[in-house]
């Protein structure tokens, strides 16, 4: 196993993370408790899961997994969006109000005093993000929470709040999990280069795009199975169908498919394998809803992409570059001895 720390903290987790979706919903609690089992044995200490997963059914399961063993496994835990219907006040988002039902909640369906990672799962645009950093401050200060991350936030917001945090002397977040995959790589241009900046680790989700990198879909298919995670997508959003089945990712996908059968492996073990050789992702998400396919996720430890591998995938995966990104590629002098930054 390989492992990490996140952020600037003494936090290590293994770069493969158990997501627990499946925990508790599709699998029982049996079979998510294998999982757990062949995952630790493994080395792998991250799982992750959220209150919203199966209304929490998800922390209910990961909660009676790590019961008597509490102190092999981090865990990392979601709030923030709506639980419950219909709609009422403080019933969203990252208010202190509201996380604070979130944190309890978690706690009481986990079973334990703590949760290792808090993640924010998506940002609020009603709740100042300094009064979010100050309860997120007071959970970790109370012992309710250890670190404190986010999920799904951008750039200017990581930096906005670990500003804050710096100015007044409270708990930084240390990581940021999005999506990010071989199929869409737009977290590069902005989220990632300021969460860098700002010692925040990047945490994959989606690695394998809803299922689009794994081998199931060929050029010419009218749409994903009905029942499948990526049919369930509206058409704007980034998992979706139609922002995925375009041609660079039917080429993206020819190319992973020739690198995987080269080294015999499977087309998701390439894919896993991309994300945590690009030296732009610290924790890949995995999920699994069998045997057969936690193998093919775990195999990208011990597959090693050569240099030329990694470029290839590297130029049929990449995307044009937005503005303001493009405004300075086009004004750039390529031919000058100073081109990509001149630090002497």
């Amino acid at each position: 196993m390989e492992y990490c720390n996140l952020g600037h903290s003494g936090l290590e987790v293994s770069r493969l993370a158990l997501g627990a979706i499946p925990f508790g919903t599709w699998m029982t609690d049996q079979e998510s408790r294998d999982m757990a089992d062949i995952y630790l044995d493994a080395g792998g200490n991250f799982l992750d899961t959220s209150n919203i997963y199966g209304g929490g059914l998800s922390e209910l399961s990961v909660g009676r997994i790590i019961r008597g063993r509490r102190d092999r496994f981090v865990v990392g835990s979601k709030g923030a969006w709506l639980v419950e219907k219909p709609m009422r006040p403080n019933a969203f988002g990252l208010s202190r109000a509201y996380l604070t039902t979130n944190v309890e909640d978690s706690l009481r369906r986990l079973g334990t005093d703590y949760i290792d990672l808090y993640q924010c799962h998506v940002q609020d645009p009603y709740t100042p993000i300094e009064e979010t950093m100050r309860v997120l401050d007071d959970f970790v200060r109370a012992g309710k929470i250890r670190y404190a991350g986010v999920s799904n936030w951008g750039g200017w917001q990581v930096v906005k709040a670990n500003m804050y945090a710096r100015q007044f002397g409270l708990t930084p977040l240390v990581s940021n999990q999005i999506w990010y995959t071989l199929a869409d790589r737009v977290a590069e241009f902005a989220v990632i280069p300021a969460c860098r900046d700002q010692n925040v680790s990047i945490i994959a989700w989606g690695a394998l795009a809803q299922g689009f990198l794994t081998g199931r879909y060929s050029r010419g298919d009218e749409g994903p199975p009905p029942e499948s995670r990526t049919a369930a997508n509206i058409d704007t959003e980034s998992s979706s169908w139609k922002s995925l089945a375009v041609e660079r990712n039917w080429n993206t996908l020819d190319l992973v498919e020739a690198i995987a059968g080269r080294h015999g492996a499977t087309i998701p073990t390439v894919a896993i394998r991309w994300l945590l050789q690009s030296g732009t992702c610290d924790v890949v998400l995995i999920g699994a809803r069998n045997q057969q396919q936690y193998d093919a996720n775990m195999a990208a430890l011990d597959l090693c992409l050569s240099d030329e591998e990694m470029q290839q995938l590297n130029e049929a995966s990449k995307l044009p570059a937005p503005y303001p990104m493009n405004f300075w590629d086009l004004f750039c002098y390529r031919d000058s001895p100073f081109y990509g930054g001149h630090r002497d």
